[in-house]
C-alpha cells in the first residue's frame, strides 16, 4: 500500500499535459521565491504583493496559483511533505535493525531541516487555524493526504520494531503515541539546533549529535533494542548519511 502510494506520487508527472507541467514549474518557482522572502523577513512578512514584486509575474498570475497567502503556506507544506516522503522510503529500505532504520529516517529528516529550514517549519505554520481556514479546499485535501502517508510511514517503523521483537509496547501505549513522540522530538530538536544557536543550552552541546542523543534518550526509554549502551548508533547515523543521503550531505558542506 505504501509502495503504491509513493509510486502514485512519483508518477503524477507522467499524466500532466504540457500546459499543466508549465503551471507546476511556475508554481515551484513562486514557492522558491516565497521561501527566499521568508528567509529574509520571516513568515509574517510574506504576502502576495511582495511575492509579485520579487517575481516576474503579475499578482493576477500569482492568484491563479494561490487564492491567498495562507493558501501559499499550505502549498509550501505540500512541497515539504513531498520531499520528505522519499527520505522515509529510503530509511525503510536501509540495511539494519528496526531501530537503525528509524535512526536513518531521523538522519534524513535532520538533513532536510538543515537544507530547507523554511519548508521544515511549514509543517507547523500550515496547521494553524489562520491557514487552514483560508486555504483552498483542494489544497488542504492534498495536504491531508500527504500527511496521512507520512504518518503511515511512521507506523511502518513501529510495526517493524514489533514484528522483529525489538520493541514491545507497554500497556496503554499505541503506535500513534510513538510516532508523535518521534516527530515532536525531531521537529523540536532540529528547530532549536537550527534557529537557537546563541542559546547557552544549545551552544554547550558543542560537538554532540544532539538529535541522535535525544533520539537515544527516547528510544532507550521505550526499551527499543538494542539499547544505546550496547550499540554504537553514531556509526549507524554515519552510514545512513553515506549510503542514503550523500547528496544532501554534499549540499550542506558546500553551503558552509
Amino acid at each position: 500500500m505504501l509502495e503504491q502510494a509513493v509510486s502514485n506520487l512519483i508518477s503524477d508527472d507522467a499524466t500532466l499535459s504540457r500546459k499543466q507541467l508549465a503551471m507546476r514549474d511556475r508554481e515551484n518557482e513562486l514557492l522558491q521565491i516565497a521561501c527566499s522572502i521568508v528567509e529574509r523577513e520571516g513568515f509574517a512578512q510574506l504576502n502576495m504583493d511582495k511575492l509579485a514584486a520579487a517575481s516576474s509575474y503579475s499578482k493576477g498570475t500569482i492568484y491563479n496559483h494561490f487564492n491567498s497567502k495562507e493558501d501559499l503556506f499550505a502549498a509550501l507544506a505540500i512541497q515539504a511533505l513531498s520531499k520528505k516522503i522519499p527520505l522515509f522510503k529510503s530509511a525503510l529500505d536501509f540495511e539494519g535493525s528496526s531501530r537503525e532504520k528509524l535512526i536513518a529516517m531521523h538522519a534524513g529528516m535532520h538533513l532536510f531541516s538543515k537544507l530547507s529550514p523554511i519548508l521544515a517549519m511549514c509543517a507547523l505554520v500550515s496547521r494553524t487555524p489562520a491557514v487552514t481556514e483560508k486555504s483552498a479546499p483542494e489544497r488542504l485535501e492534498k495536504l491531508n493526504t500527504l500527511e496521512d502517508l507520512v504518518v503511515s510511514f511512521g507506523d511502518k517503523f513501529i510495526e517493524l520494531g514489533q514484528s522483529s521483537g525489538d520493541i514491545t509496547l507497554a500497556p496503554g501505549i499505541t503506535s500513534d503515541s510513538i510516532v508523535f513522540a518521534n516527530w515532536a522530538m525531531a521537529f523540536g530538536t532540529s528547530s532549536l539546533v537550527n534557529n537557537a544557536t546563541q542559546s547557552s543550552c544549545v551552544s554547550r552541546q558543542h560537538d554532540t549529535n544532539i538529535v541522535l542523543q535525544n533520539l537515544n534518550f527516547l528510544l532507550d526509554g521505550m526499551r527499543w533494542m538494542p539499547l544505546s549502551c550496547d550499540f554504537d548508533y553514531q556509526k549507524t547515523w554515519d552510514r545512513a548519511e553515506k549510503d542514503l543521503f550523500g547528496e544532501e550531505v554534499a549540499l550542506i558542506e558546500n553551503q558552509s
